[in-house]
């Protein structure tokens, strides 16, 4: 099957995305179909990109194209170029000029496509900037929408989300897929440390709840027990949030206990993961969170909120999954810091487990390419597709 996927840029800064689009577009070729990546260029000073491996996935850059005040990459001359036909377009993300640019270059190329929201019709999301948002749902959000074959979820959550914006069409619901280790990591190392690392890493945006995590931390920082404890602050700032976090800590005088180190690479990410204790994530909203499933695959016991679909930590034993409240989320670290290192570490084993289970990418890409070609060629729905008014 000729596959284009489609995202705005593949900006180490853009966060969860491009770690989506880049090993699912990888997954997709080790599968025998033809993916081709299309995206914009960045800037020289944002040049930190996510690339795929060139031997699996074409990958390319388009030239800007303005239009109306805005630019967004030429999907309409990279498709009259193209050659023959893809079978399918995959949109990634709403809202922005990319976005548009590429459903609107499909529709007028007769192209079917599905567009992955990445939870950017979530509630909370949806309250961010909501009289632009509105606005643009009204001029050409709500079209390209309607003129989708379908769209993808992560996760329930995120499925009943887009069902208050549309009622019509297919949605799939298929995870975000994680590299996974095939046995659990050797963390025995860990057991003897003298320092416990509580790891966030994450954009530094608004809605991951920086300073309720601050808060709570504060709450049980003083007590003895835990003063082997620190809390490590990774990932790229957003919207000025790493200024207002710095300044918290200052207030609080926590300097000596939490730590801002901004964004790490991959190389980086991977030790954090292997020097921390727990990780939390305490947002407001998460269509899915691949940073939890990182973390479980690295064997790294988990605190996610409520605004993260991310149940199952309670269920497999490997985590805890409760309310972004400062109260509730320092309730959990004070639990989750007074285990024994070796309950931490088994709960570690039982979210690698959980991990492979349900979020290897081949897995995933094979759900990926069942949905493609459904939308695509008819045949039996899939058990993952809730097919929208218009299916029934």
């Amino acid at each position: 099957m000729a596959i284009v996927e489609t995202i705005a840029d593949l900006a180490d800064r853009s966060g969860g995305p491009p770690r989506v689009v880049v090993p699912l577009s990888e997954a997709l070729a080790r599968q025998q179909h033809h993916v081709s990546l299309w995206t914009g260029r960045i800037a020289a000073a944002d040049a930190a990109e996510i690339l795929p491996d060139p031997a699996l996935v074409d990958c390319r850059h388009l030239p800007m194209r303005r239009r109306f005040g805005v630019s967004a990459p030429d999907f309409s001359g990279m498709l009259a170029g193209f050659g023959r036909k893809p079978a399918i377009m995959h949109s990634h993300g709403l809202w922005n000029a990319a976005s548009h640019a590429a459903t609107s270059a499909a529709h007028a190329a007769q192209l079917p496509y599905v567009i992955s929201p990445h939870g950017m019709l979530e509630p909370w999301a949806m309250a961010h900037n909501p009289g632009r948002k509105r606005l643009a749902w009204r001029l050409y959000q709500n079209r390209a929408v309607r003129r989708s074959a379908g769209l993808v979820a992560s996760a329930e959550a995120e499925r009943s989300s887009i069902r208050l914006w549309n009622s019509d069409r297919p949605i799939a619901i298929i995870a975000n897929g994680v590299d996974c280790p095939a046995t659990p990591p050797d963390r025995s190392q860990r057991d003897a440390a003298s320092q416990r690392q509580l790891l966030f890493l994450s954009r530094l945006h608004p809605k991951k709840n920086l300073r309720g995590l601050v808060q709570g931390f504060a709450a049980i920082a003083a007590d003895p027990a835990f003063a082997d404890w620190r809390l490590l602050i990774a990932g790229p700032d957003s919207e000025g949030e790493q200024a207002m976090i710095a300044g918290q800590i200052d207030r609080l005088g926590l300097g000596q206990r939490i730590s801002l180190i901004g964004p790490v690479g991959d190389a980086e990410k991977a030790r954090l993961f292997a020097a921390s204790d727990l990780f939390i994530l305490p947002s407001f909203s998460e269509n899915f969170g691949i940073v939890v499933a990182e973390a479980l695959a690295a064997g790294v016991p988990v605190i996610a909120s409520h605004g993260s679909p991310w149940a199952q930590l309670h269920d497999w034993r490997c985590g805890w999954h409760v309310s972004a409240a400062p109260a509730s989320l320092a309730a959990a670290m004070a639990q989750a810091m007074a285990l024994p290192a070796a309950e931490r570490a088994a709960m570690g084993r039982r979210g690698h487990q959980l991990v492979a289970a349900q979020f290897g990418w081949p897995h995933i890409a094979a759900r990926m390419a069942g949905f493609y070609q459904w939308v695509t060629n008819g045949g039996a729905r899939p058990d993952f597709v809730d097919p929208g008014r218009r299916g029934r």
